[in-house]
């Protein structure tokens, strides 16, 4: 987590540097997942010492779609091009119940994503649409265990700058494929989280 930190403040301060040469905006960027943070998923198993009749259903999922908000930073260049990089806290919502159980035991898992995108902005008047791709890394900590999730995706999405006076509204969907996650062996009923995730977020800058 430390060095993804240190890693977006140079990033941020190599980007100052830049704005002698091209502009650089600074904000805010937040919105809603769409997607589940975990899959929906069900298994059964048989306690040890137990017969085939008394089996155990798990039941896995997401009860709520989860938040993201953060800072970014975008350079922009010549030619319509740019170089967006944000820092977004999310926290993962999950939830099991066993059979039997009236009410589900949920956790919840704090994470930051970092996106560092390459932004192509058509040229249009007042609002332009865009569309942006590269490298996604996350930082988990909580109960669910960080180390077994996947830290490393790709993203992409598509948006439109909206110019009002001296503020920019983007709206924009953006989809992340994370990689496996580390599940440990043996495990039962592990959390498998969504790899496939899109998220509805709307950012402000100057």
């Amino acid at each position: 987590m430390l060095r993804m930190a240190w890693g977006f403040g140079i990033l941020c301060l190599a980007s100052a540097n830049a704005s002698a040469q091209f502009p650089v905006s600074v904000g805010v960027k937040g919105g809603v997942a769409v997607t589940d943070a975990f899959e929906n998923t069900t298994s059964s198993y048989i306690p040890p010492g137990f017969t085939l009749n008394s089996s155990i259903t798990v039941h896995n999922d997401s009860p709520s779609k989860d938040y993201l908000v953060g800072p970014f930073i975008e350079l922009r260049l010549p030619f319509g091009l740019g170089v967006e990089a944000d820092a977004l806290y999310r926290q993962l919502d999950f939830a099991t119940v066993q059979s039997g159980d009236t009410t589900p035991f949920r956790i919840y898992d704090s994470t930051w994503e970092f996106p560092i995108l390459a932004k192509y902005r058509f040229k249009l008047p007042i609002a332009r649409p865009y569309v942006d791709a590269g490298p996604s890394f996350r930082h988990t900590q909580g109960p669910l265990d960080g180390d077994t999730l996947s830290h490393y995706g790709f993203a992409a999405g598509a948006g439109v700058d909206i110019k009002a006076l001296f503020l920019h509204i983007s709206p924009e969907m953006r989809y992340t494929r994370w990689g496996s996650d580390s599940i440990p062996g043996g495990a039962i009923g592990p959390p498998h989280s969504n790899q496939n995730q899109a998220e509805f977020l709307v950012g402000l800058s100057f």
